[in-house]
């Protein structure tokens, strides 16, 4: 399953992302790495940086 995951750069989002992984699925994450990083997600995930609130 496609999962989108808002903020998955970040602390929590980033965990999300990992379960999502660890399950199956194949997460996109849309962040704007204001509080977040490209670091805490594993390599091959999606990222979208973007703002949520521009949309």
């Amino acid at each position: 399953m496609r999962i989108l995951i808002t903020g998955g750069a970040g602390f929590i989002g980033s965990h999300i992302v990992d379960a999502c992984l660890a399950a199956g699925h194949e997460p996109f994450v849309v962040d704007d790495l204001s509080s977040g990083a490209r670091d805490n997600l594993p390599s091959g995930v999606t990222l979208f940086v973007a703002d949520i609130r521009d949309a």
